[in-house]
């Protein structure tokens, strides 16, 4: 799901209430899937902007 939000630049973003329901997860759930993608190495930061609801992420160097 990341993939079709994540063109060639090297940081992404997305709404956490749309992330969250197209990963079919509780925004609480997709915080988690977040973080453990990032302890994986297959994304290699995330934030959530609780004012915006904005969730950015950043892949990888390797892979950016």
């Amino acid at each position: 799901m990341l993939a079709t939000h994540s063109p060639t630049e090297a940081e992404h973003n997305a709404d956490m209430d749309v992330l969250a329901r197209l990963c079919g997860h509780s925004p609480q759930q997709t915080g988690e899937l977040l973080d453990r993608l990032v302890t994986t190495g297959t994304l290699g930061a995330w934030q959530h902007n609780r004012v915006t609801d904005e969730v950015l992420w950043q892949l990888p160097q390797s892979q950016a």
